[in-house]
């Protein structure tokens, strides 16, 4: 699930110490939130990935217990929700988002 985003990093990073070899503090401050911003997004298509992947093997009820159940960060929840809801079709009529 990680992989996209830490393969992300890995580019950008080496990237970035070609082009910029010794990077100043303005240069550090400004990437560091594109640094994060690249892993949650690369973190979001790796998991979206991998509900693809194992939509075949595990059942619907089975990975509903993952996404809909436990305390819920309200932004990442409904978005993880509507890709849960994507990938394995509408939610069951009892769970409210």
């Amino acid at each position: 699930m990680f992989a996209p985003a830490i393969a992300a990093e890995i580019v950008l990073g080496r990237l970035l110490t070609h082009l910029i070899p010794r990077p100043g503090i303005l240069v550090v401050l400004c990437m560091s939130p594109a640094m994060i911003a690249l892993l949650i997004f690369g973190m979001l298509v790796g998991g979206t990935v991998w509900l693809l992947v194992m939509k075949p093997f595990i059942q619907r009820d089975v990975i509903a217990e993952l996404f809909f159940a436990g305390p819920r960060v309200p932004i990442f929840s409904k978005l993880c929700s509507k890709i849960f809801d994507w990938t394995y079709g509408k939610s069951p009529p009892g769970i409210q988002l």
